[in-house]
């Protein structure tokens, strides 16, 4: 895809960033840089673009996005209402791909990190004891100074690197070739189905948003998010259908509607191609793991 080329600030005597964010809401373009980041969620809520995928983050998440894949966190609407206090607070650290030096990575020790880093060009999703250990080696990180904050991050990717508590987030690699062009028009597109994607999208009403023809516009998304984009609306539509699932106590049939669908039966029927389960079965699922949590 071909989003904003984003300049990351490493201070000149460190080779690696690490901060800690605490913000209004989380930059909300479509961007990319050839550093990767390693990302825990420390507040805030909202949808998640990464590559190709679509999905919901809450508090606690933690990902890591490869180098040049295309992201974004965009916060819920509460966030940006006049007046609002709330926070989006975030642990980041970026890094490039040879921070160690290439020969570093070419060590036959090191053939799990490198598998790693493939692993990240899909993004990585981390759970279990595996984000709670790397959560604390990424805190430990803000207080570290000198060569400690080089074997902290050893120590991280090498967590990451032996865990089974990962999985990728997208279907394939993303290749990007950038201009400010084709950053601008992918960030219209983004931003007009945000602002709509609940309701009625036309073709020829999103195809405007690239100054292209609907014919032209499908052959244009497809080739840079490997998917059409009847189906990447559709993904929209039904993860923001499980978080109000999740965090709301509204019915199913008034979710149906509200996340843009005219038919039940067709919501119930995609709902179960994407999650396996219906609306139903998947409430029930969250309920209980909100009560085995408490």
């Amino acid at each position: 895809m071909n989003p904003k080329l984003l300049k990351i600030s490493i201070s000149p005597d460190q080779s690696f960033s690490s901060r800690f964010d605490s913000v209004p809401y989380f930059y909300n373009e479509w961007h990319v840089h050839p550093e990767i980041e390693l990302v825990y969620i420390n507040k805030g809520t909202g949808t998640q673009f990464i590559g190709n995928n679509i999905n919901h983050f809450n508090e606690g998440d933690m990902v890591m996005v490869g180098s040049n894949l295309p992201h974004l966190w965009k916060c819920d609407d509460i966030y940006f209402e006049k007046g609002s206090l709330l926070r989006a607070e975030s642990y980041v650290v970026h890094f490039m791909p040879n921070v160690f030096g290439d020969q570093f990575m070419l060590m036959p020790e090191n053939k799990t990190l490198l598998e790693l880093l493939e692993k990240a060009k899909k993004g990585i999703k981390i759970t279990g004891e595996t984000k709670i250990k790397v959560q604390g080696y990424i805190k430990a990180l803000m207080a570290t100074k000198g060569s400690g904050r080089s074997l902290l991050l050893i120590q991280i990717l090498h967590e990451l690197s032996l865990s089974t508590e990962i999985e990728t987030i997208t279907n394939s690699v993303i290749n990007n070739q950038l201009s400010a062009k084709e950053s601008e028009r992918m960030n219209s597109i983004f931003q007009y189905l945000i602002d709509n994607f609940t309701g009625i999208v036309l073709l020829e009403d999103i195809a405007k948003q690239a100054h292209l023809s609907p014919n032209a516009f499908c052959r244009y998304f497809k080739t840079r998010t490997k998917k059409t984009f009847s189906q990447f609306l559709l993904e929209m539509r039904i993860n923001h259908a499980c978080k109000l699932l999740a965090d709301s106590d509204k019915s199913i049939g008034n979710i149906c509607f509200d996340c843009g669908f005219n038919n039940s039966s067709h919501f119930n029927r995609y709902f179960k191609q994407l999650h396996g389960v219906t609306p139903l079965e998947y409430r029930k699922k969250q309920m209980t793991k909100l009560s085995d949590e408490g």
